[in-house]
């Protein structure tokens, strides 16, 4: 008697007619979670580029160890996306990431993103208030790299399903 699995990743216990859903999210969200990802990316390089960048060499005299004056502009930005994500992330986290358990589509991928998304949230409330100053830069550029992790993190959560 042949499986009534109706694809060959499924689990045993999914019913065949749920496996083909999709877990789609509104077009407006989708759109509004990439625009504020981009501000957050955008934001939080630029001013890890401006902050390790050295100032020209004719104004490091007269600059040496003041920061960039794009610094607190591109925070301000940096802190207000997050705040716009954070928002994104609780509807995601109420509608399109309990579907997607229900369905088994990408469970791993969707813990993993939000757990990313929790510590980037962390560890930015922290740099803001708590770290000390010695701990900043290393704790800033780890926070960075988990950034970009999230991000690439984001671009495979939303590839294409292969056609069944």
């Amino acid at each position: 008697m042949p499986s009534r699995r109706a694809h060959p990743h499924a689990p045993p216990h999914a019913h065949p007619h749920r496996v083909a859903q999709r877990n789609t999210m509104p077009r407006r969200q989708v759109r509004a979670l990439l625009v504020v990802w981009a501000a957050l990316l955008v934001s939080g390089g630029g001013w890890m580029v401006v902050h390790w960048l050295q100032w020209p060499q004719a104004a490091l005299p007269a600059m040496a160890g003041l920061p960039s004056p794009w610094e607190a502009p591109l925070m301000r930005l940096h802190g207000g996306a997050m705040m716009l994500m954070l928002l994104l992330a609780g509807r995601v986290s109420a509608t399109h990431a309990p579907r997607g358990w229900r369905l088994h589509l990408r469970r791993r991928g969707g813990v993993w993103m939000l757990a990313c998304l929790g510590t980037l949230a962390l560890s930015g409330y922290l740099l803001f208030y708590w770290v000390p100053e010695d701990w900043r830069d290393p704790v800033g550029l780890a926070h960075g790299a988990m950034g970009l992790v999230w991000s690439i993190s984001l671009m495979w959560h939303r590839r294409r399903q292969p056609s069944t």
